[in-house]
């Protein structure tokens, strides 16, 4: 039987082939890019316990190396705390669970280490897709690129981020709302007053301070920070963006410590959830399914959902001929549990 073809060589992409071949399914990934990722120490990912726990699972070595497990967070406002939440440990009679934070490039690099060792993943890098056509036994992809060809598989699986081409070419709409928020991001390492904790400081008492700040802790003295900007407006520049830094800074230590600026960024957030996720043999995922704003972070745990979701579904197909309801039930549990979190969709 034909291998799974799952277009799009992220994180969801890999955890699915990952999955996938876990389970004696063999799949081919085409990756548009030249498979390798360029290292953005602002680009973050929050994982959930149990999703991190799959990562490794799968062979993500980085999550021990470049992951770190929170120990708290808390929620701050103007010059009150609000809230602190120990992680990891008892709170009463309940063990809290503690996400991991990484970059995602780290993520990507573990999950493609893991896939370039395993027999029945089959990497293939400047890939485009262009085409998609299915009959009642498979899939025909064809890609652009240097190695310009036709590829056949079983079933095809679009993981092809919020610009997807699968989903283009399957004709479904993907409706919602267009940068909801924007972020002023930056990643530095510096000495702040809550080692390994998590923070949300609303109203900050700071002139630059906005309408809110996070704090997230990443491994050797990283922290993100991320800057809510008013919806319209404000352009962010450098010298504007430093100044954020060292007020929020000085409002959390006192004074403006010592610190490296390691990256920065503007992030816009949307909120989207594709009208369908499988259309005859072909499916959506992470991103190419659902855009979710959670300040950026959280979407890719999602995604891996998505990832473990589908790939024993499609092992069964292939393995036993699943039936459709099967098949189908990918879209029922997963397109439910995205809408289920606090976003708003519109149509």
């Amino acid at each position: 039987m034909d291998p799974v073809i799952v277009v799009g060589a992220g994180p969801v992409g890999l955890a699915l082939s990952l999955a996938l071949a876990d389970q004696g399914v063999p799949s081919v990934v085409l990756d548009e890019g030249p498979g390798k990722d360029e290292p953005r120490p602002a680009r973050t990912v929050v994982l959930r316990e149990d999703t991190a726990d799959l990562a490794l699972r799968l062979g993500c070595a980085s999550l021990h190396e470049d992951g770190l497990r929170w120990t708290g967070w808390r929620s701050v406002r103007r010059k009150q705390l609000v809230r602190a939440v120990p992680l990891g440990e008892e709170d009463g009679t309940v063990p809290l669970p503690s996400p991991v934070h990484l970059p995602q490039h780290a993520l990507t690099e573990g999950l493609r280490a893991a896939a370039g060792t395993h027999e029945l993943v089959r990497l293939v890098p400047f890939s485009r897709l262009d085409t998609l056509e299915q009959d009642p036994h498979g899939v025909t992809a064809h890609t652009r690129g240097p190695g310009s060809t036709w590829w056949r598989g079983s079933y095809l699986v679009g993981c092809d981020g919020a610009r997807s081409t699968v989903r283009k070419l399957l004709d479904i709409r993907f409706p919602g709302r267009t940068a909801v928020e924007r972020h002023a991001v930056a990643a530095l390492r510096a000495e702040l007053p809550w080692p390994g904790e998590a923070v949300l400081h609303r109203s900050p008492p700071w002139r630059t301070g906005g309408a809110e700040v996070t704090a997230r802790p990443l491994p050797d003295g990283v922290w993100r920070l991320d800057w809510l900007l008013p919806p319209r407006g404000e352009l962010v520049t450098p010298d504007a963006l430093i100044t954020r830094i060292r007020d929020t800074l000085a409002g959390w230590c006192g004074e403006t410590p010592p610190y490296e600026l390691l990256d920065t960024g503007v992030y816009t957030l949307h909120h989207r959830l594709a009208r369908r996720w499988r259309s005859g043999r072909a499916f959506l995922a992470g991103d190419a399914a659902h855009l979710l704003g959670a300040l950026g972070t959280q979407g890719l745990d999602e995604g891996l959902r998505d990832a473990e979701n589908l790939a024993w579904k499609l092992a069964q197909a292939w393995h036993q001929d699943a039936s459709e309801l099967l098949l189908d039930s990918y879209q029922a549990e997963r397109r439910a549990a995205v809408a289920s979190r606090p976003v708003s969709y519109t149509h």
